[in-house]
């Protein structure tokens, strides 16, 4: 699995800096069903938008599911992928802004 902490996107021509907020889960003794947290969008250095990302289960079931296993340290990551992928959707559709969004 590659590790991400903050990522980059350049959308045309326009770069984007993503910075993932620490992740919160359900307390709960049942496996979580999702987990959410804020990612900052940046431009130019400064904030132009915070997306608050809810990541569920299933879709880390389907794409990575040995994740699911690991320590939040470990997992998260993962679930900042997933987020940056529903985020660079939304800025190719031209909207930085805030916003909550579920990948």
């Amino acid at each position: 699995m590659r590790h991400v902490s903050a990522g980059e996107i350049d959308v045309d021509g326009i770069n984007y800096v993503l910075e993932p907020q620490e992740v919160r889960a359900s307390l709960t003794d049942d496996p979580n069903a999702m987990w959410g947290f804020a990612v900052h969008v940046l431009r130019d250095g400064g904030l132009v938008g915070v997306k608050t990302c809810f990541v569920g289960r299933l879709g880390i079931e389907l794409s990575e599911p040995e994740a699911l296993a690991l320590p939040i340290d470990e997992l998260a990551p993962v679930l900042h992928r997933k987020a940056f992928e529903k985020i660079e959707e939304r800025l190719r559709e031209g909207e930085a802004g805030d916003e909550i969004l579920f990948a």
